[in-house]
């Protein structure tokens, strides 16, 4: 059985960095990541320059069978 988790991440670097960057997030907190799904994509601007990439994910996170 699978629990849907939405999430938002963030990188300087790019859309695929901060998708990474959201998962490895959720799987160093100990969570069983499945699949995902990209909500969005935005990002920010900063005095005339792009600051950051923003990611919406939608994450299938392994819930376990209450017998």
């Amino acid at each position: 059985m699978f629990k849907i988790k939405e999430v938002v991440g963030s990188s300087p670097l790019g859309y695929s960095e901060a998708v990474k960057e959201t998962i490895e997030k959720v799987l160093k907190a100990g969570q069983i990541v499945h699949f995902f799904h990209v909500l969005e994509q935005r990002g920010t601007i900063q005095d005339g320059k792009l600051k950051e990439f923003q990611v919406s994910l939608r994450i299938a996170v392994e819930y376990p069978d209450e017998e």
